[in-house]
């Protein structure tokens, strides 16, 4: 009997044991958008390297449990770091859960490989065993989706490599490490993530994850791109005038300035956005550092130049400074020697402009109001930051756009006051020649019509849909270049209430401003009988009421498909056929209907057909202009060209195959004018 319980305790110990390691997902966990952090629990590791660690069944209990994920400088495995190992965590999903979309995120720097059950679900870079077959890939919090389904038990294995830091008691992976560890990364737990190997890594629900994600990259992207394309845009500009003008040498340390704010900028936003590793990480952390340190130079040298005419002897103190500075930062001496030598400039910036105003330099109120704005935004970043809280964004909006645009308000202003007599001037002559006089009407005349086309275009460009009807199973992408300013193309979109897709997609005769009318007139009548379930009905009434307001030989062909679920309703009046690409047989079938176009007739029978789709299926909607592309020798590139496009890439997205049917056009085409409005709508089943 002892014998019995004796080898029944022995075979239940392993169940216990590893059960003891398993960590337990809730669904109250996921709530409200936060996500579990899960690299602040026990995970399994082995410095070792071996495809079976996978596994799920693979027993990991010899392994040595990490407290986290993060391998610093203060928390290297007793099982030592060579710059690759497995991590592996078990965990028990709440039924609730089960078949839920779920998301992980990830930040690391080198590259990962993440398995779920056994199972390869996501490569971040390539992971290598030497710095030449790695390939960094930093996913930043980007969510990868994924499904856990009912079992008991779940594993996570990570497969992670960071070579950069494979040797953390180096002189070289200390300094990488603390580098990169400065750089303080929006994790999904809103909180900031240092590390130097190894990952950070939480769970959260997908839909949560990605609008999170869409968030912060449209914050991010939204403001640096604006800003830094601005700054840029106007450090060229002013470049360009001091290469046209050198004695105004404002011109040239202001625009050096703005250039190198734009760049700094674009560094910082893509060390908060961008998928670098810890290499990549480090060449923008030095050009951040380097491109701020020359833009405080070039911005002090500016207001040397504006209002004492000269470089003072000071002015290359500060330039050895500038540099010194920099050294300082790069090699870790003192982690704010950037911030004290901008704040030193910032001061001797202030005295200067003081002096102006006191003196009453004409616009020194306009630099003293950009310094004012920057420094009240900076001190109240400040106690934000104290506070341990983020700054809010608008201010950092107002601190960019006040050291950017008053400077080049001011330029600006200078240059216009010195040069309006001289303007006057040529006003007057020019308005004692006749002849430049009626170089003017017509050039007015001209502009006028240039501006009514163009008014025209926009006003067409705007009854096209503003955004893509959004489905669950189906991707939708829809392209049209027109011809000339005011095209005779049309695509529209219509979601009924029980979930029924209108497409419709159109070409009105000739283009130019009529056929824009025909557009305009189509546009609301297919809004109105859109949800209509019966496309002849709809055909007959759209005939029906262009016949009737007399448009002398306009007509409009159009196709109209219908998309339910998995079935598609379609008709064609005086359009190309439209073609399914079906991705069981990897062939394409024509919808061919030869039906009159729309407004030639009040009476006649148009006909619709049915058709089922498959998971992969891919539609294509279109007008003639991409089959009749001329190319330089006049001939067509025609429908087969563009089929067999499809069928090679059909496994690619909607927008690819959209984007390769236009460059294919474009190419057939080289230089030869467009002939035709090209109009492309791209559905495919997921």
């Amino acid at each position: 009997m002892h014998r019995t319980w004796f080898w029944l305790i022995l075979w239940l110990l392993p169940a216990v044991v590893q059960g003891q390691d398993v960590f337990t997902l809730t669904a109250e966990s996921l709530q409200n958008g936060q996500a579990v952090e899960l690299d602040k629990l026990g995970w399994k590791y082995s410095p070792n390297d071996d495809p079976r660690f996978a596994d799920p069944q693979f027993d990991d209990r010899a392994w040595e449990t990490l407290n986290g994920t993060a391998i610093t400088l203060n928390s290297i495995p007793k099982s030592g770091w060579r710059g690759l190992g497995w991590f592996r965590l078990r965990l028990k999903a709440d039924p609730a859960l089960a078949n839920q979309p779920l998301a992980l995120v990830m930040v690391h720097y080198g590259a990962s490989e993440i398995y779920l059950d056994g199972k390869l679900i996501e490569p971040f870079g390539t992971v290598g065993a030497t710095p030449e077959t790695e390939i960094e890939y930093n996913p930043n919090t980007v969510p990868l989706g994924l499904v856990l389904d009912r079992r008991s038990e779940h594993v996570i294995a990570v497969r992670h490599s960071c070579l950069a830091m494979r040797d953390a008691t180096s002189w070289r992976s200390r300094w990488l490490h603390r580098l990169a560890s400065r750089q303080i990364l929006k994790t999904y737990t809103n909180r900031t993530s240092e590390f130097g190997a190894g990952f950070g890594i939480g769970m959260q629900e997908l839909k949560q994850g990605q609008a999170k994600n869409e968030r912060r990259k449209s914050l991010a992207m939204g403001f640096g791109l604006y800003f830094c394309g601005l700054a840029l845009a106007i450090g060229l500009v002013h470049l360009l005038l001091y290469w046209l003008y050198p004695s105004q040498r404002a011109n040239l340390f202001f625009g050096s300035f703005a250039c190198c704010v734009s760049i700094a900028y674009t560094a910082q936003f893509l060390l908060l956005i961008g998928h670098s590793g810890a290499n990549g990480i480090l060449s923008l952390y030095v050009i951040n550092n380097f491109s701020l340190n020359l833009a405080m130079v070039s911005f002090l040298a500016f207001f040397y130049t504006v209002f004492l005419f000269r470089l003072p002897k000071l002015f290359w103190l500060w330039l050895v400074a500038a540099v010194s500075f920099l050294f300082i930062v790069l090699l870790n001496l003192l982690q704010e020697g950037g911030l004290i030598f901008s704040a030193l400039a910032l001061v001797a910036v202030l005295r200067v402009v003081i002096q102006a105003i006191r003196n009453r330099v004409d616009g020194a109120w306009i630099l003293g109001i950009s310094l004012l704005l920057c420094t009240t935004t900076g001190v109240i970043s400040g106690f934000y930051e104290s506070a341990g809280a983020i700054p809010p964004l608008t201010l950092g909006i107002i601190a960019a756009f006040s050291l950017v645009l008053p400077p080049s308000i001011f330029l600006a202003r200078r240059f216009a006051r010195t040069s309006l007599n001289l303007e006057e001037q040529l006003i007057q002559v020019k308005q004692l020649s006749a002849a430049a006089l009626e170089h003017e009407k017509v050039k007015a005349e001209h502009d006028r019509k240039t501006k009514e086309l163009e008014e025209a275009r926009q006003l067409q460009l705007s009854m096209l849909p503003k955004k893509l009807p959004q489905l669950p199973r189906l991707d939708i992408a829809a392209y049209m270049k027109t011809a000339s300013e005011v095209g005779g193309d049309y695509y529209d979109f219509h979601l009924s209430d029980d979930g029924t897709l209108t497409i419709a997609v159109g070409d009105a005769t000739g283009h130019g401003l009529k056929a824009g009318t025909m557009v305009a007139s189509v546009k609301s009548l297919f809004m109105t009988l859109a949800y209509h379930p019966d496309i002849p009905h709809i055909f007959t009434r759209l005939s029906q009421t262009l016949k009737g307001m007399n448009l002398r030989g306009l007509f409009m062909a159009m196709t109209i498909a219908k998309v339910k679920e998995n079935r598609l309703t379609i008709s064609i009046a005086g359009m190309p056929p439209a073609w399914i690409y079906r991705a069981r047989e990897q062939q394409i079938e024509e919808v061919a209907l030869q039906q009159l176009p729309l407004g030639g007739v009040t009476k006649y029978a148009y006909q619709q057909r049915e058709y089922d789709l498959a998971s992969g299926d891919v539609v294509v909607l279109l007008s003639d202009g991409l089959p009749e592309r001329f190319n330089e020798q006049g001939a067509m590139l025609e429908d087969e060209t563009a089929k067999e496009f499809i069928t090679a890439n059909a496994h690619l997205s909607v927008q690819d195959l959209i984007n390769g049917l236009a460059k294919l056009g474009d190419d057939w085409g080289g230089a030869r004018p467009q002939d035709d409005d090209v109009t492309l709508v791209v559905l495919k089943i997921r």
